[in-house]
């Protein structure tokens, strides 16, 4: 009967140790459980971070190619613009040692024809004669330099229903254009035109009222003749 109790309790004893066993290794298990996920932890953030890091290297690498495309597009621009400066430098030279020739000229107050033969007309009403190149007394203007000339004039005529009216264009001695109305449309009738020409130094043009025409003209400057140098052109 000893015996028999002895053996129970030896048997509780190795029952309460197996217990505390299992019970220390859950322990244990637990403690391993929180050491790993304390190390984890910062590993999870490390790795974050580097993937961070990596998009923002990405992202100054495309900032820095960005900045070094704006500054070659700023140097361009720079170029550029010392281009234009040298451009517009050299262009003011030209202009200011361009020759400067500009007219315009009317004709005097009161009716001018009809006439029985051609008849040069005198624009004596002086407004511009920039290079003296237009000669109010002849009503020529004669080309000062070889270039490009721009050419206008005007024809206006009062109460001429019984004649034509208009003028003709000389350069030289060939006639270029002919300006003018051949029937009544009006009390006062008004006619315009204008030519671009290339001229050699010394031409001379100059406008003629054709035979049976005629022309008005008052304070109104209703016909005129005008010109200017456009540029001059170098020989060829």
């Amino acid at each position: 009967m000893e015996r028999t109790a002895a053996v129970a309790v030896a048997l509780v004893m190795l029952l309460q140790s197996s217990l505390q066993v299992a019970v220390k290794s859950q322990d244990c298990s637990d403690e391993l459980k929180q050491l790993k996920d304390l190390v984890y932890q910062p590993l999870t953030a490390l790795a974050e971070l580097k993937v961070k890091v990596s998009y923002m290297e990405k992202e100054n690498t495309a900032l820095e190619a960005r900045l070094a495309s704006h500054e070659k597009e700023m140097e361009n621009l720079k170029k550029e613009n010392e281009a234009m400066k040298r451009d517009l430098e050299k262009l003011r030279i030209e202009i200011s040692g361009m020759p400067k020739v500009a007219f315009s000229a009317g004709l005097p107050a009161g009716q001018m024809g009809p006439v029985n033969t051609e008849s040069t007309l005198i624009y004596s009403k002086v407004l511009t004669n920039i290079g003296g190149a237009y000669n109010p007394y002849t009503g020529a203007f004669t080309a000062p330099v070889r270039g490009v000339y721009y050419i206008r004039f005007t024809a206006a005529a009062y109460n001429s229903d019984s004649n034509n009216m208009g003028l003709n264009l000389y350069k030289n001695d060939r006639h270029l254009m002919h300006l003018g109305e051949y029937n009544s449309d009006g009390k006062a009738r008004h006619v315009s035109g204008a030519l671009t020409l290339e001229l050699e130094a010394g031409d001379v043009l100059y406008a003629r009222l054709p035979e049976n025409y005629m022309l008005y003209d008052d304070s109104l400057f209703r016909n005129s003749f005008s010109g200017f140098l456009i540029f001059p052109r170098s020989q060829a």
